[in-house]
């Protein structure tokens, strides 16, 4: 059995069909749609259930800090901010 939901995109309403894959439900997602939420292949997402409406948000990106140095050059790295004179044992 296939059951026709509805999305509502851009004041109008789209019909889509629910399909199967494998043992799971899939729903394809309008290209315009996926770009407006900024949704792309392979991107994570979390799914809930919310008053009875199906809600899938893109999952905040998560990096480390090896992500965040390799992106650190010379060009954007920015000099010692000065936070004035010490209080305190603070050593530099």
């Amino acid at each position: 059995m296939v059951a026709v939901s509805t999305l509502d995109i851009h004041n109008g309403l789209m019909p889509h069909a629910v399909a199967r894959w494998g043992n799971s439900l899939a729903l394809r997602i309008p290209s315009a749609l996926a770009k407006d939420a900024g949704l792309a292949e392979g991107t994570s997402v979390t799914v809930r259930l919310e008053g009875g409406a199906l809600v899938i948000r893109a999952d905040a990106p998560s990096y480390t800090l090896a992500d965040l140095l390799r992106g650190v050059t010379s060009q954007n790295r920015h000099a010692e901010t000065p936070t004035g004179r010490t209080r305190g044992r603070e050593t530099w």
